[in-house]
């Protein structure tokens, strides 16, 4: 069983295409591994290459990435206020002294990850009340404790999909309309 899992790895093909020659209706792509994309099978608990657990069912999260050291004292402060709120809980251990101070170093040391295990729109939230948002980056991190370079390959990137404009929409009805009507003389 096990030689077939990793002759299955091995290939990147499914454990029917391997058996029987072709894929059956049930089965599909290979099974990938929600963290870094490996090729896993059914029987794996944990993925062979990151360790990441299939068992758990994937829970979509984000972290806030420093990318870029902030030294101004207004994301110093706001790293600050964040902190005593204490609705998010930060990636690094908050001394008991000296938060203001403590709260400085962090934003200099660049690149780090700054919170996880939140939504889209809480890591979105939090990185709109600093001064300087364009140095962070709300990245997908599925394990929750994924590595700072494999974050920073992740980062949320907004659908640029709008949909059809005005214009668009009418002439896909007026090409409809006609292609209708080519349909209609063709046939009577």
């Amino acid at each position: 069983m096990a030689y077939l899992a990793e002759m299955c790895r091995l290939f990147g093909v499914s454990s029917d295409w391997l058996l029987l020659g072709k894929e059956t209706d049930d089965a599909s792509i290979p099974a990938r591994c929600p963290d870094c994309q490996a090729i896993v099978t059914g029987l794996d608990n944990f993925c062979p290459n990151c360790g990441c657990s299939l068992k758990a069912s994937p829970k979509v999260q984000y972290a806030l990435v420093l990318k870029s050291a902030l030294t101004s004292p207004e994301d110093n402060l706001t790293l600050y206020q964040i902190c005593e709120e204490g609705v998010y809980k930060p990636a690094f251990s908050l001394p008991n002294q000296d938060l203001l101070g403590y709260t400085h170093k962090i934003l200099c040391q660049a690149p780090r990850a700054l919170f996880r295990g939140l939504t889209l729109d809480q890591a979105r939230a939090l990185q709109s009340r600093f001064a300087h948002p364009g140095d962070l980056l709300v990245c997908f991190d599925p394990t929750g404790n994924a590595p700072l370079p494999r974050l920073m390959d992740r980062p949320y990137k907004p659908s640029p999909q709008q949909g059809l404009s005005f214009w668009t929409t009418v002439g896909a009805v007026i090409l409809g309309v006609i292609c209708a009507l080519l349909i209609l003389m063709i046939v009577f």
